[in-house]
């Protein structure tokens, strides 16, 4: 047998990627069911190993199934722990020889490769807790959404995001398509992710961090971190 031996599992819950090496294993696990495709791990991978989910034209209305991220080049992969520790819902998991590595034991952690994140920890309306570090706004093409769409509305895990009913009263007042609630939004990417036309897009304002990091390595993983792919790829 040659070594390492890669392979990948995906089930309805999990995505396992596994590197085996002769005397050590190195595991990444994504939870599927904490995943809510936001595209965050896919954006600050340092090998691009991470892909968002499957949307494309034959997803007319995609849903978080259809756009949570998987590790289409396992090969690429280097286990690094990026991933796991940007990701704001804490669906990523990294294993060593079978055991869970905490978050301040990854390595790129220990050697400051990264710094702190000053993230504030919100328990949503569904039950899941999202470690906030980002500020960002987030803009709506109308000329661009065809509207009866509602994938940013179903994809939304903080449910910011609502469609308007059309008024049958005053049907000369132009409604929006889409409504976002600046407070409940957690700014994570989930709906520019959705979005079939790229008609919703997030912009990343400020991460918030503190403590020493790496230079350049923490620099471009903000730079990478702000640049959401999916819109940059319909512009």
């Amino acid at each position: 047998m040659s070594f390492p031996k890669i392979s990948r599992i995906i089930s309805e819950k999990e995505e396992h990627v596994k590197v085996q090496y002769l005397t050590e294993s190195l595991e990444l696990i994504l939870n599927r069911e904490k995943c809510v495709g936001c595209g965050t791990c896919a954006r600050v991978c340092p090998k691009e190993a991470i892909s968002r989910g499957p949307v494309g034209a034959s997803k007319r209305f995609p849903t978080t199934e259809d756009i949570i991220p998987e590790v289409y080049d396992p090969n690429a992969c280097v286990m690094c722990g990026t991933c796991v520790y940007m990701c704001p819902f804490s669906a990523l998991t990294l294993k060593i020889n079978g055991e869970e590595v905490n978050l301040d034991d990854l390595t790129l952690v220990k050697e400051k490769a990264v710094p702190k994140l000053d993230f504030e920890a919100k328990k949503l309306d569904s039950g899941r807790v999202v470690k906030q570090y980002t500020d960002g706004k987030i803009s709506i093409v109308d000329e661009e959404c065809p509207g009866g769409c509602q994938t940013c509305a179903e994809v939304c895990p903080s449910e910011a995001i609502t469609v308007p009913s059309k008024s049958d009263k005053k049907g000369w007042e132009r409604v929006p398509n889409v409504v976002v609630d600046d407070e409940k939004c957690v700014f994570c990417g989930a709906c520019d992710n959705g979005c079939p036309t790229g008609a919703i897009k997030l912009e990343i304002t400020d991460v918030k961090y503190s403590g020493e990091f790496k230079d350049p390595f923490w620099p471009n993983l903000i730079q990478k971190l702000k640049t959401l792919k999916w819109s940059e790829e319909k512009k």
